[in-house]
């Protein structure tokens, strides 16, 4: 390992070899011997040692204070001081120029080797912190986000990026008539001052959150904060970071308006095709609101999401949509059907989805219509599909389907009741019928007294 190179500043000559040997002794290596402060500043310049031994006490017209304070603004060298004695003034001089060691002559050479060794590593340590503060100043102060240190009284720091958030300098944020109240919209100051209350009393932990700012030019801007106490104990001083987030709220707004634009859309198309069903057959009408309301409450009672919850009553109130196709006479018929009138009857979930899969709806409607008649075994149609290939959702609308056309009556036979609409379910669960909303289906019957509406 590379010897750590001393300078030593002395004017007497006998005591500066002495404390040459010592330091050679202790295993360093002596670059050389300034006479002088001069002398100290120009070999320091050109020697770039680790450490400079000086004494406080000089001949000449520059003093070891004097000489250190050069040394330490320029070349970054740690100082530590010899002497032998020095008044309260000189004290206070030696202080000012913030040495890494002192040690009074005489001294045992192991004093000698603490007091360099603790300089050296102390130099070490405060060039690693400047280092790491020297980082985090360039980070904050290129941030995209706005940072702010501030007091309840005032602002003590404020970045460039908040300084264009707001449109406030530095030097106006940061003056002592200036708080951070000053940049809060008047609607919004009672939602931070109830938060602040909060988090003083531990209800809430200070995070994230939202509010809007006023700047400078009278300018509104919605921001997302994320503030931190970094305050000592008993001090109230707070960390921030504000993030513009208008544009991103403004464009939420739009997104969140064409949505309702788009929902009322589905509705009213909806709407547009049970009316043109209820005209031309007030049965298949009316059994298609019952289906939808019933397999809606089915989803509800399985904890499905509500968007799946939506998506099961909307493919029910047109479930029956494809009947639109089916000649009236066939469908009003009160006798039974001929094998060609029920073949035409089956073909009603494809037209269906036919007539629906153009409409862009948020959930897969026209799926559930095309797969509502199909059935667990695979006997259902129009695809025979089996188990869970079929959608879950079509599953639950067969069992209201099922269940609302038995119990209500019809031009062909009078009404079957509920008892018998719940006892073929329950008869044919797992092989025709999903079990998990037949038993569903019970629960709210039985148990919670559902009706048919």
């Amino acid at each position: 390992m590379k010897k750590k190179q001393i300078l030593i500043v002395e004017d007497e000559r006998l005591e500066a070899e002495d404390i040459k040997t010592s330091a050679q002794k202790l295993g360093y290596a002596v670059s050389g011997i300034a006479f002088s402060g001069k002398a100290a500043v120009k070999k320091a310049e050109e020697m770039r040692p680790d450490l400079v031994l000086m004494d406080i006490v000089l001949k000449g017209e520059m003093d070891g204070i004097e000489a250190a304070s050069i040394i330490s603004s320029r070349l970054d060298i740690p100082i530590v001081y010899l002497t032998a004695y020095s008044d309260k003034k000189m004290l206070e001089r030696a202080k000012a120029t913030e040495p890494f060691g002192y040690i009074l002559k005489p001294f045992e050479d192991k004093d000698l080797k603490t007091t360099i060794e603790m300089a050296l590593h102390n130099h070490e340590m405060a060039n690693m912190l400047k280092e790491s503060e020297e980082r985090y100043r360039s980070l904050v102060e290129n941030a995209y986000d706005a940072i702010y240190i501030s007091t309840p009284r005032s602002f003590q720091y404020a970045n460039p990026a908040f300084e264009n958030l707001t449109d406030w300098k530095k030097e106006e944020l940061c003056n002592k008539e200036f708080n951070f109240w000053n940049i809060v919209h008047p609607d919004d100051k009672k939602l931070i001052k109830e938060k602040k209350e909060a988090w003083k009393k531990g209800i809430e932990m200070p995070g994230r959150f939202e509010f809007r700012i006023t700047t400078k030019n009278g300018e509104e801007r919605i921001v997302e904060a994320n503030t931190v106490n970094i305050g000592k104990q008993g001090e109230v001083k707070e960390m921030g970071i504000l993030r513009d987030i208008t544009v991103r709220k403004k464009a939420e707004e739009e997104l969140k308006k064409s949505l309702e634009r788009t929902q009322k859309n589905f509705v009213d198309t909806i709407n547009a095709l049970v009316s043109a069903l209820e005209r031309r057959d007030p049965y298949t009408a009316g059994h298609q609101k019952r289906v939808a309301h019933l397999a809606s409450a089915i989803a509800g009672e399985m904890d499905l999401p509500k968007e799946q919850v939506e998506g099961i009553r909307m493919a029910g109130l047109i479930h029956d949509v494809g009947k639109i196709q089916i000649p009236i006479e066939i469908l009003i018929k009160p006798n039974h059907l001929s094998e060609i009138e029920f073949v035409m009857i089956k073909m009603h979930p494809q037209i269906g989805y036919e007539i629906v899969q153009a409409i862009e709806f948020p959930y897969p409607v026209a799926m559930i219509i095309l797969q509502h008649h199909e059935r667990m075994d695979g006997s259902g149609y129009p695809s025979g599909l089996l188990g869970t290939h079929i959608l879950p959702e079509a599953r639950i609308l067969a069992v209201a389907d099922i269940v609302e056309a038995m119990s209500s009556h019809r031009p062909y036979r009078p009404s079957l009741g509920i008892g018998k609409a719940l006892e073929e379910i329950s008869k044919h669960k797992g092989f025709l019928y999903d079990s998990e909303p037949v038993n569903a289906c019970i629960k709210l019957f039985y148990e919670k007294k559902f009706k048919l509406e």
